[in-house]
């Protein structure tokens, strides 16, 4: 399964990618220099919002990996 969207953070500590699958997934994973923590997954764009606000990153501080 290929994610349909990628973003990165600006600091470049998180991966996000955006998966369509029968419901919408996001795979968050912590990034640190060449290794990656395992994903996250978070079903739907409200459980993406509220994990954005938690860590304090908004919507122009991700860049399209």
């Amino acid at each position: 399964m290929d994610p349909s969207a990628v973003w990165r953070d600006r600091q470049h500590q998180w991966r996000i990618e955006a998966y369509r699958a029968p419901d919408l997934r996001f795979a968050i994973y912590a990034t640190n220099g060449p290794t990656e923590s395992v994903p996250l997954w978070l079903f739907g764009m409200t459980a993406l919002a509220r994990w954005l606000m938690t860590h304090s990153i908004s919507l122009d501080d991700l860049e399209v990996d």
